[in-house]
């Protein structure tokens, strides 16, 4: 967008200047993420950072995520910042969440704020914390969780995105079907799934389980 000279002058004492829209919403390179904004840019001259405060569309084609939101504030090099986002995965996971922070440094997608996740092994899943790995594919939820399917509550839960393993922690309860297990602060449980259920459990997951998940549950 050309501006005249006192607008620009002006629009740089303030350290801010928008941008009209990409001609037909055409994507633009972010950190790995192409970004595709809906309405105007404002960016800030002094730090870099630009606000688009119609929102817009984030896709990472190596993480296979895209993300949806209703306002976003990229940070070169570091973060992009969502409200209202909605982001998918490659392997059919839906999470919906008042603020998501893609943080490109390390590789991290962190959602707060009325947080609820759905895929083939989860209904209604919510944490106030949700993290996606995006390297390892490994998700985790904190602070308290909650499923109501299968029905479930514990204090963290990780999963693999890309196996159908999930690790419990307690204090947890766990019921679907013939499942019906419960443990204090100290328990872990393994669930295998099958879809929507779960076909197998286990109150003892073996070491080299643990350990994989081990990183997840902090």
């Amino acid at each position: 967008m050309k501006l005249p000279s006192s607008s620009f002058l002006a629009a740089a004492t303030l350290g801010l200047l928008t941008l009209s829209p990409f001609n037909g919403g055409q994507a633009v390179t972010f950190g790995g993420l192409n970004v595709t904004p809906r309405g105007p840019q404002n960016l800030n001259l002094e730090t870099g950072v630009t606000e688009l405060p119609g929102g817009g569309t984030a896709t990472d084609s190596k993480g296979g995520l895209k993300l949806v939101a209703s306002a976003m504030t990229l940070n070169p090099g570091k973060t992009l910042t969502a409200q209202n986002a909605v982001l998918t995965t490659k392997q059919g996971g839906t999470l919906r969440a008042a603020q998501v922070t893609y943080d490109l440094k390390s590789s991290t997608v962190t959602a707060t704020g009325n947080v609820t996740y759905n895929d083939a092994r989860f209904k209604n899943l919510s944490a106030p914390r949700v993290t996606l790995n995006v390297g390892t594919a490994f998700v985790s939820a904190s602070g308290g969780v909650r499923a109501e399917g299968p029905a479930l509550s514990g204090a963290a839960l990780a999963f693999d995105l890309n196996t159908m393993q999930a690790v419990l922690t307690g204090p947890y309860t766990a019921r679907q079907g013939t499942l019906n297990a419960s443990a204090d602060a100290e328990g872990r449980l393994l669930l295998v799934f099958g879809g929507h259920q779960v076909v197998r459990s286990s109150a003892s997951p073996d070491a080299a389980t643990l350990g994989r998940f081990a990183p997840y549950l902090k």
